[in-house]
């Protein structure tokens, strides 16, 4: 009787477990664990002047990733690279410092894991480049945007050096093409050192100069043999890192007679401005620029277009950069002077400048802008709208690191928007 009591207990205890174990095995295999952080290495090896190439995804165990122009590739038995794609255009060419933009999707390859809600710079590590974005689109899927490393090279040397026709001393450079072509500019600095040699000791020299034309007759006070180099150099921080100076370009020798040599007027002091009228054109002093006109005026006070590009210059005639206020509306000239248009980012944020198309051109654009077949909204400062947004009453959602309105989705697994991008309630 014991026995059989012994027995029905043993029975029972051993039933028990296995429902408890039966009954917990449901909710361990719906259990997942979110990523944590996620790495991801990319690599592009063109030379400056390259259009993009195709972008190979490759596999964990890859190691010889320089046999490959363009890739991206995971080392994790739990995400893997499932498509990458450019986002800057494939179709242009590739200058000296460009760092290309590239969106990268992961898919989850372990079931056991999923992508947590939210990615930043402390959890994504990028290997050949930064991140600008990440967005979870689903659990089991992640988008980043990488900006690559900078393209190195060396910068093009000038095609051309010569002595212009009936005029001493007047030195010009590439003077036989487009320095605005698309790819030209690509492999151009557009600033340069130009030496001026009688025989062969140097008698003057600009460095870092911005322009094709040079009047080196002040410095031709003796009779001789002279003759000009020049190279293109870097200028901005980004070609000073990732370029490097041309070989150099010499011109044909000229021979000045004692009659034909200058009398020193109009020679520059250390900073190359020009004590005459002689220099005319671009003229940097103390780290500015200037315009000069053979009148001997500066331009001041307003826009001037150069070859189809605008330049801004403030009561003194200092080449104006950075963010400017003319007439109520606001403008971004780039380093170079130039008047950017389309997106710029500015510190962490996106602007964007009017192209002709869009209203005056350069002007920072406020309100609804629709661009490429997406809509956008800069708010009264210009910045970028990202993530929810009240407008006028209505609530919006602009995709994070995008910008761009999402409509006829769910954000967020509840909140519909209509084809008009307004949150339905």
């Amino acid at each position: 009787m014991k026995a059989a009591i012994r027995g029905r207990r043993v029975l029972a205890a051993v039933l028990s477990c296995l429902m408890v174990l039966l009954a917990g095995q449901p909710a361990q295999a719906a259990t997942t664990r979110a990523l944590t952080g996620v790495t991801i290495r990319v690599g592009v090896t063109i030379s400056p002047g390259d259009t993009l190439p195709e972008i190979t995804i490759l596999q964990a165990d890859t190691t010889k990733t320089q046999d490959y122009p363009a890739y991206a590739v995971t080392n994790s038995d739990k995400y893997a690279v499932r498509y990458a794609e450019w986002i800057t255009s494939e179709d242009r060419y590739i200058g000296i410092g460009d760092q290309p933009k590239m969106r990268v999707y992961l898919e989850i390859t372990n079931s056991d894991y999923a992508f947590r809600g939210s990615y930043g710079s402390g959890n994504v590590t990028i290997r050949g480049g930064t991140m600008v974005s990440a967005r979870r689109e689903t659990n089991d899927e992640l988008a980043v945007v990488i900006t690559l490393n900078g393209v190195k090279g060396q910068y093009y040397a000038p095609v051309s050096a010569e002595w212009r026709d009936g005029a001493y001393g007047r030195a010009v450079w590439n003077q036989d093409y487009d320095l605005y072509d698309e790819y030209i500019s690509s492999m151009m600095s557009g600033y340069y050192d130009v030496y001026l040699y009688r025989g062969n000791t140097v008698v003057h020299k600009v460095e870092d100069y911005h322009g094709t034309s040079y009047n080196f007759y002040p410095y031709m006070t003796r009779k001789g043999t002279y003759y000009f180099r020049v190279r293109s150099v870097p200028h901005t921080e980004d070609q000073k890192k990732y370029g490097t100076k041309s070989e150099w370009m010499d011109s044909d020798e000229i021979y000045l007679d004692e009659e034909d040599v200058s009398d020193g007027s109009g020679q520059t002091n250390v900073d190359n401005v020009a004590s005459g009228t002689t220099q005319t054109g671009w003229i940097k002093s103390n780290g500015d620029w200037y315009f000069r006109y053979p009148n001997g005026q500066y331009q001041t006070n307003g826009w001037l277009k150069l070859n189809g590009i605008w330049y801004l210059f403030d009561s003194s005639g200092r080449m104006m950069t950075g963010w400017q206020q003319v007439k109520g509306l606001w403008y971004y000239m780039q380093t170079n002077g130039a008047m950017q248009t389309g997106w710029i980012k500015a510190g962490n944020s996106w602007y964007y400048l009017n192209t002709v198309s869009d209203g005056v051109e350069g002007a920072m654009h406020t309100g609804w802008l629709a661009k490429g077949g997406k809509t956008y909204y800069l708010d009264g400062n210009g910045v970028m709208l990202e993530g929810w947004h009240e407008i006028n009453k209505k609530y919006y959602y602009f995709y994070p690191g995008y910008g761009y309105m999402a409509t006829n989705t769910t954000i967020d697994t509840y909140f519909q928007v209509g084809a008009d991008g307004a949150w339905i309630q």
